[in-house]
């Protein structure tokens, strides 16, 4: 059944209404757990604000690390920060304690999100003129790549009276409705304000603090100690294509992609909280040293141990003796070898599914790392997006197969070894079906399905490339990668 909020359509299906009662379920349980974990809280809140500041920041362009980020954030008040990429940093971490400060008393009202973004914008300079006001020039949703370059997934409303029109009107609406579930309510809002896009910039780094501060004033309050912003930076090609597709709709557009994504977000990290606290509670159990090695690792994953020696002031044969103790019980995870072994945290991450990727003739190539046996990607369906219109199964698929669409799978491991496999893309095409969507009915495991026999563990981690192969030099062709994985 179909229902109209605001100017959306939203299906309330049995689908939504599960995914809905499954985080509320782990809501209610919330109070007991808090009351439990007190001290442990403490601790994931902290580790959660760096990465939620590193995530947000990386998503519009930050080459910052988390461990960078950490250093940055300890030592704000004696920086001086002369490069965008701090600046953006100082500001996000500045907005995102003001909310975990005060999530209570700020009310959401137009001063209070231009007061957000004044603070947001606070150290960079160059953004001087803008901040705190709505936007004077036309801008619009772009996604940044690695390689620098930025795609613009939609535009947004022109600056002046239709963005300050669309503005009140979303307030209004906010307000007003009391019949939408809060949580509905709180995607919908990001959502919106993402589609007006009412700042000249910071709008995407803004858009994730407020859906951080409707969900604490909702009672969300778990929210605090795991990073969303991580999961959206984990899934950003998936989170720029259902916003596209989204807005292709507009006005009126229907909404449930976007909210059953916003709702699969917060389930994962639900999960990932729950891990997280499991974990913590054995290291309860450990002695001071060992508690003390676990905290290092855990912000600085890949370290060495002779770099957490030097660290701790500790001798590098105890630092060894106590990490093969942890690797055993499965605290740590041990990769690499010889001089190149490095230790992560186990924290058994859940496998995220219906993840994207899409490659072009701009973007040939998609890498990932690997970094524990327990790390896999697996391609499930591979759907071709014809730049040309096409009435009749054989003008596209004749266009494949003359231009030798495929793809190679290459693993580089830690030993320096390359594995590569080529594929067909004729190899997956059902003619039966009709459409440019092959579902894979044995899905591409990655290592496994790639390499001839189970990687060892000091094989990784080990660094996963998939490459566009073709005939010709430029193919009439987009291709999108459906896959599942657990990648750390």
């Amino acid at each position: 059944m179909a229902q109209n909020i605001h100017t959306f359509s939203l299906s309330l299906t049995m689908k939504l209404m599960n995914e809905i009662s499954k985080v509320d379920r782990f809501d209610a349980s919330w109070d007991i757990i808090e009351k439990r974990e007190g001290q442990t809280l403490k601790q994931l809140k902290s580790i959660a604000t760096v990465r939620s500041v590193g995530a947000s920041t990386r998503i519009e362009g930050s080459k910052m690390t988390d461990a960078e980020v950490q250093v940055l954030i300890d030592k704000l008040k004696v920086s001086k920060l002369e490069e965008r990429d701090q600046q953006e940093v100082a500001g996000y971490y500045e907005a995102l304690d003001t909310i975990g400060e005060s999530y209570r008393d700020i009310e959401m009202t137009e001063g209070n999100i231009k007061n957000l973004h004044t603070i947001l914008m606070k150290y960079c300079d160059k953004d001087a003129w803008h901040k705190g006001g709505y936007k004077q020039v036309s801008n619009a949703v772009e996604a940044n790549h690695p390689d620098g370059s930025k795609q613009i997934v939609f535009k947004t409303a022109e600056p002046g009276f239709e963005t300050e029109e669309a503005m009140r009107k979303l307030f209004e609406w906010y307000h007003s409705d009391s019949d939408t579930l809060p949580i509905i309510k709180s995607a919908l809002f990001v959502y919106e304000f993402l589609s007006i896009h009412p700042f000249q910039d910071g709008n995407g780094r803004l858009s994730r603090l407020l859906g951080t501060l409707l969900l604490l004033k909702h009672g969300y309050t778990w929210i605090q100690y795991v990073s969303f912003e991580h999961e959206i930076e984990n899934r950003k090609a998936e989170y720029y294509k259902v916003l596209m597709t989204t807005q292709k709709q507009r006005p009126g557009e229907k909404v449930d992609e976007w909210i059953i994504f916003f709702l699969d977000c917060m389930m994962n990290i639900q999960e990932q909280l729950m891990e997280k606290l499991k974990t913590k509670g054995t290291a309860a159990q450990l002695g001071p040293k060992e508690k003390t090695i676990l905290a290092v690792i855990e912000n600085n994953p890949g370290i060495k141990s002779g770099e957490i020696a030097e660290k701790l002031d500790m001798s590098s044969s105890t630092v060894k003796k106590i990490l093969s103790s942890m690797v055993k019980r499965r605290l740590v995870l041990m990769s690499g070898a010889g001089a190149g072994t490095n230790y992560i945290i186990e924290l058994g991450t859940p496998i995220k599914k219906d993840l994207m990727f899409q490659l072009s003739n701009e973007n040939i190539n998609k890498g990932y790392t690997l970094r524990s046996p327990s790390n896999f990607l697996e391609i499930k369906k591979i759907i071709l997006l014809p730049k040309f219109e096409w009435h009749k199964p054989d003008e596209w698929s004749r266009k494949m197969l003359d231009q030798a669409l495929g793809f190679v799978i290459r693993i580089s491991t830690s030993k320096g070894e390359l594995i590569e496999k080529r594929y067909s893309l004729l190899a997956f095409n059902d003619p039966f079906l009709f459409q440019p969507v092959f579902a894979l009915s044995n899905p591409i495991n990655i290592p496994l399905g790639v390499a001839d026999a189970a990687p060892k563990i000091n094989e990784f981690p080990m660094r996963i490339v998939i490459e566009l192969t073709s005939s010709v030099k430029k193919i009439d062709f987009d291709i999108m990668f459906v896959y599942d994985s657990v990648i750390d």
